[in-house]
């Protein structure tokens, strides 16, 4: 295969510590929000350039909404790419290896049955494949060779150029923004090639969750690729019009319920292991609702910790980050083990919260002896497991949390949390905690 010399370095393949092959790629942006692209993009493309010099980054300004889709911003990055694999990213991206986007490409490269790797995707089973610390939380299994991969997500996605200048993006205005990646990998498999996921450290920075419209390019996708339905994405299913029922509607339903009752259960063996109350463990998605939550406790700032992040013999900070921002907020995230993590309750700096992610319960009760004096929530979720919320001042639970669907067995707290409630759990007598 020719290969093409990159915008910063020499046209060699490099070989990585391990052994495995890389090629250098060309990264492609479209941008809407140069503050979020120079803070998030700009400035890990910067600091990885030193292990990838060959690098090049091709952000596409959209400011002025001169391209009508995503597809069509992108396509236009691909045709002044010169390097023979691109890599779309989205730009509140922080990027923790370039070296691993290398060997990803490479990898690409050497199997020709495969049309399309992403950082991040879905498998046949609706199980999470990649490894991606999305906002503040740990999502995702590692990658696997056989994992049969139905669709990947947006956020980081790589093609072989050539291929996609033949086979560009779909700038169909039912794809402008939602799903242009989930309807590649459908035409890919369509063709009889793969789509697989590689682990590319990564931190998506996203503030907003935007869902308008997703609905219709589903639909578009299930129109195009019928023999290929349902098709499994990180926003839901694609499904076939005839599966879209009343029926199908009451079933998500009780699934719902179904996992509402086995989060509410895993909330009383937490509860025990804090000597909390039931029903001051939160029901959330801590992805969601972590700035309301900072701004209802005026904290300055956030530190995140991921327990369940994995980390290399050859990049063991592979997932440090700092001086991100959320809201004005400066945002730090690191990978760390429950031994590692003790001491920072104490060490806190005043006025910032610490949230950590990925425990379980013998990292609750390990950890409770630190947490003792300290504000703090402990909550649950299905998609993001069980999290551990330290603030300046104790949260209002019920401000933040206001649902039923947020409280174990739909018990909440009888008062909201104040600055005056008692600093380690606001509420009931020890008479009332689980048992």
């Amino acid at each position: 295969m020719r290969r093409r010399g990159g915008a910063l370095g020499t046209e060699e393949d490099a070989m990585a510590g391990d052994g495995r092959r890389r090629t250098p790629v060309s990264i492609v942006c479209v941008f809407n929000d140069l503050e979020v692209r120079t803070t998030c993009l700009d400035r890990s493309i910067a600091a990885g350039l030193r292990s990838a010099p060959a690098t090049e980054y091709l952000p596409v300004d959209n400011r002025d909404g001169r391209f009508r889709s995503a597809g069509a911003a992108l396509n236009h990055g691909a045709r002044l790419a010169r390097h023979d694999v691109v890599v779309f990213v989205h730009q509140d991206v922080y990027l923790h290896s370039l070296a691993a986007l290398e060997q990803a490409a490479a990898a690409l490269q050497d199997d020709p049955g495969t049309g399309l790797v992403g950082a991040v995707g879905i498998t046949a089973t609706g199980s999470v494949a990649g490894i991606v610390r999305d906002r503040v939380v740990r999502i995702g299994e590692p990658s696997t060779p056989t994992a049969s991969i139905d669709s990947v997500d947006e956020v980081l996605f790589l093609i072989e150029r050539s291929q996609v200048l033949a086979e560009p993006l779909s700038e169909h205005p039912e794809l402008a923004w939602h799903a242009y990646a989930v309807e590649y990998g459908a035409r890919v498999r369509d063709q009889g090639r793969r789509v697989v996921t590689h682990d590319l450290p990564l931190t998506h920075n996203s503030m907003t969750t935007n869902l308008d419209l997703l609905a219709e390019a589903h639909h578009h996708v299930a129109d195009l690729y019928p023999a290929l339905l349902p098709v499994q994405t990180t926003c839901g299913v694609v499904r076939a019009p005839h599966d879209r029922s009343r029926w199908r509607t009451v079933a998500r339903r009780r699934r719902g319920a179904m996992t509402w009752l086995r989060e509410s259960f895993t909330a009383v063996r937490l509860a025990r292991r804090d000597d909390l109350r039931v029903h001051d463990v939160v029901l959330g998605d801590i992805r969601l609702t972590i700035d309301d939550v900072l701004d209802r406790v005026d904290a300055t700032g956030l530190d995140v910790v991921n327990l369940d992040l994995p980390a290399t013999a050859a990049e063991p900070e592979a997932w440090d980050v700092t001086s991100l921002t959320r809201r004005g907020r400066d945002v730090s995230a690191t990978a760390a083990t429950v031994a590692d993590l003790a001491g920072a309750f104490r060490r806190r700096e005043h006025g910032r919260a610490l949230l950590v992610t990925g425990v379980d319960e013998a990292a609750i009760a390990a950890l409770a002896p630190a947490m003792r004096g300290a504000p703090h929530l402990v909550g649950v979720a299905r998609d993001t497991g069980a999290w551990i919320l330290c603030c300046p001042t104790p949260p209002d639970v019920r401000a933040t949390w206001p649902a039923r669907r947020n409280a174990p067995f739909g018990l909440r707290p009888r008062t909201a949390a104040g600055p005056s409630a008692p600093a380690r759990s606001p509420g009931l007598a020890p008479s009332h905690r689980a048992q």
